[in-house]
């Protein structure tokens, strides 16, 4: 599961779930019990991984911590037309670096 989020209009015990699947690589979205949802969380040796819940990022179950924050650039080069100069362009990203416990790390646009 990669995503739970409130369901629109609010239903009792109902929530938004995105997941992918692991054999065809497809996502899926839909509504889903929140009954349904633990249980497919709660099953053994199912592997997590990053879960985000509403604006938080759980790995290992727990909310990951902002350990920092950087300034990222990113650049890329452009050919408008064939023959034409290569220029490159850049952009600067606001990045917030999030942590686990167990060490885990991940980085994202803040």
């Amino acid at each position: 599961m990669n995503s739970i989020q409130s369901h629109y209009p609010p239903a009792p015990n109902m929530v938004e779930v995105a997941y992918e699947c692991h054999v065809c690589r497809y996502s899926y979205q839909h509504v889903a019990s929140v009954r349904r949802v633990a249980a497919v969380l709660n099953r053994p040796g199912v592997p997590q991984g990053v879960l985000q819940f509403g604006g938080q990022y759980l790995h290992c179950g727990e909310p990951m911590k902002t350990k920092s924050c950087e300034l990222r650039r990113v650049q890329a080069p452009l050919v408008l037309t064939p023959g034409a100069r290569l220029r490159m362009y850049e952009v600067l990203i606001n990045t917030r670096i999030l942590g686990c416990h167990c060490g885990f790390r991940m980085e994202m646009p803040d």
